[in-house]
């Protein structure tokens, strides 16, 4: 599952007994950063990653190369 945010994309999936999700920028896989977040629930990590995102929107020194 892939939801949008601005130029980024949030990718979800189950690893485990846990949940993990990343930003991406829109188009590519790699998370943006180096980023992974977990989650008890698929919810939860995809709201943890949206955090992310605007995070990274509003400062994008945030993600090193």
């Amino acid at each position: 599952m892939a939801a949008v945010i601005t130029n980024y994309e949030i990718h979800s999936e189950l690893r485990g007994g846990h949940w993990v999700a990343w930003v991406s920028p829109t188009g590519a896989n790699a998370p943006a950063g180096a980023v992974t977040l977990v989650g008890q629930t698929r919810e939860e990590a995809e709201a943890n990653a949206s955090q992310w995102a605007k995070r990274i929107t509003e400062d994008p020194k945030l993600v090193r190369p």
